[in-house]
């Protein structure tokens, strides 16, 4: 990462121009980067003139993908020739002038809105193999990604290494998977190397249903050439013919960088036939799939590639023997494609050095919860769970007390304080109760309610089932209507028996990873929570507050004016008094916690 950013700033110092350059990922997008964008273009435009600018060198303005920490955006970096970057957060069209005055104008960042020291260093512990050019390159220009050393791997491989060889480095670096199931890309590539056949497929899956992940995304909308990269380069390994990028058709931002990208390659011969002249031949075309969580399952996601609704299938065989339309097929995510042109710079025993041995290198995780920083950050295997939140989040926000994990999304587990030493490795989380997924995670204080947490799990796999299966289909919803008998007031000790009965039978007879993995919420939430579940049930209090259906309201009569104002909302008449001097009641027997008359009142006097 740091010779990526020495790189990037002496290609600048050279031009000795003054260059700024905003976040336009999603989040920046969202922020308003493209509104902070144009007040900058506006700003440049109407100083182009000034002896002040003229005698700095100018300055030029570009776009960049994203970094990781979408929590800061409106992300803007100022590079001044022989000087250090530095970086604007939380950047609004307002402030543009100030850094056009202060720093690009008047030679003197602004202290008030540059990041602080914090931030740098939190940016600098992080290991950056995927996410080596965030932040760094326009994602919509290849000459960008060309000066950071951008397809110096390929040309290697294509110029100076064997097919056999390139397999070896990388079954050699211990990549694995990055999608979730960790399986060793190399063994992968050396299987599918190994099929005869006329045509093989590469495939990249960059679908991310689950709710709180987006690295794929952002990776693809980012640096869209190192992906590509990547998968020319494992085409090259195995002798793959056709490469198929499949993403989401929501993914806007990033089908659209994709396909420039192969535009720009195609353009320059890199891409086609006879890359670079080395009668190499490969192409890639991007697929917008449907916007399922079950698609991003590798056997329904090549269905959808078909042209069929996808359903998940059993296996063997394997899709590296028999993929799209009966040819062997290479699929791996995103991250793990634009991992490897890194490895093949760097060398295998560079990524071995990160992570444990039986988990090299570095992954990449979507951080929310109350942690002070929160995005995408790109982690060493060996870091744990507390060094997450205390090393790179900056601790739980307002120094309150951690209460619960929330690792690997929907699919993941929840886990505990107990569990801050546990590492971020496949096996360790799976050790633990949970499972790396799709590698979000999240850090709560408590004002989470555990319940709560299983309960939007749960009941988001239940909507995105594929309904092939039984086990999954029926189960999922049974499991949630306990749940929310727990939750409504409704639960006995007894279904926490059943709960963790029915979720270990769904897990063992089910068709596909969904319904393998989606009861670990429940799971580990009984697991290291046991006692939350208890309290919901005999004491019928949600401490959080989260559960409505617990929720008890109650009319303070010494401010109760008797208005009348909540007695017509409440739609089983519940409410008595409230008129004529008398305060209001409230005959919990026949209230249904819709909280309509707490809405309705306006003196606060029903808590």
């Amino acid at each position: 990462m740091e010779a990526v950013e020495e790189q990037s700033a002496k290609t600048e110092e050279q031009k000795g121009t003054i260059k700024v350059t905003v976040c336009l990922s999603l989040s920046g997008l969202a922020e308003g980067g493209m509104e902070v964008y144009k007040e900058f273009e506006k700003q440049i435009e109407e100083n182009a003139a000034t002896a002040e600018l003229q005698e700095r060198g100018g300055c030029s303005l570009g776009q960049v993908g994203c970094r990781g920490y979408c929590s800061k955006d409106v992300l803007v970096d100022v590079y001044v020739p022989g000087q250090d970057r530095v970086t604007y957060e939380r950047v609004k069209p307002e402030s543009v002038k100030q850094i056009m005055n202060d720093h690009i104008l008047g030679g003197k960042p602004s202290a008030r809105l540059a990041a602080k020291a914090d931030y740098y260093e939190t940016l600098n512990k992080q290991t950056r193999a995927a996410f080596a050019n965030g932040g760094n390159v326009d994602p919509e220009n290849i000459q960008d990604y060309i000066e950071v050393g951008g397809y110096e791997s390929l040309r290697k491989v294509l110029t100076t290494m064997q097919p056999k060889e390139v397999i070896d480095e990388v079954i050699k670096s211990g990549l694995r998977g990055k999608g979730g199931g960790g399986f060793y890309t190399g063994k992968k590539w050396e299987k599918c190397a190994r099929q005869d056949s006329e045509r093989k497929f590469i495939v990249v899956n960059g679908d991310e249903g689950n709710p709180a992940s987006y690295m794929d995304r952002s990776i693809m909308e980012g640096c869209p050439h190192q992906v590509i990269e990547g998968m020319i380069i494992g085409a090259y390994a195995i002798g793959g013919t056709d490469g198929i990028i499949y993403t989401r058709s929501d993914y806007s931002i990033a089908v659209h960088r994709l396909n420039k990208a192969l535009a720009d390659l195609r353009e320059k011969g890199w891409l086609g036939d006879n890359i670079m002249g080395t009668g190499f031949s490969f192409d890639i075309y991007v697929h917008e799939g449907m916007e399922a969580f079950i698609g991003g399952e590798s056997t329904a996601l090549l269905a959808s590639i078909e042209g069929k609704r996808p359903f998940p299938k059993a296996q063997p065989p394997h899709s590296v023997q028999k993929g799209l339309w009966g040819n062997p097929t290479n699929l791996n995510n995103a991250e793990s494609w634009a991992t490897v042109p890194k490895i093949i710079e760097k060398g295998a025993d560079w990524y071995t050095s990160m992570g444990p041995d039986n988990a090299p290198g570095c992954k990449s995780w979507a951080i929310a919860g109350n942690v002070k920083y929160n995005g995408i950050m790109e982690l060493d295997m060996n870091t744990t769970l507390g060094e997450i939140i205390d090393d790179y989040c900056g601790g739980i926000l307002k120094k309150k007390k951690l209460k619960v994990m929330h690792v690997g999304g929907v699919t993941g587990g929840l886990l505990s304080e107990e569990c801050l030493d546990v590492k971020t490795d496949y096996e360790s989380l799976k050790k633990a109760g949970a499972l790396m997924g799709q590698a979000s995670f999240a850090a709560y204080d408590q004002s989470a309610c555990v319940i709560d947490l299983v309960r939007f799990s749960i009941g988001f796999n239940e909507t995105e089932t594929c309904g092939k299966c039984t086990p999954c289909r029926i189960g999922m919803t049974l499991i949630r209507n306990l749940l929310d008998d727990i939750a409504e007031g409704r639960g006995k000790l007894e279904h926490l028996d059943k709960l963790e009965s029915m979720c270990h039978e769904i897990q063992v007879t089910s068709l596909c990873g969904l319904g393998e993995t989606a009861p670990n919420m429940v799971l580990t939430g009984i697991r290291y929570f046991r006692k939350e579940f208890e309290r919901h049930i005999v004491d019928q209090i949600c401490d959080a507050a989260k559960c409505t259906g617990l929720y008890r309201y109650v009319v303070k009569a010494d401010d109760c004016v008797a208005c009348g104002a909540c007695i017509k909302p409440c739609p089983t008449g519940a409410i008595t008094g409230g008129t004529k001097k008398f305060a209001a009641h409230i005959d919990m027997d026949l209230c249904i916690n819709c909280n309509a008359c707490y809405q309705a009142c306006n003196f606060l006097a029903i808590e």
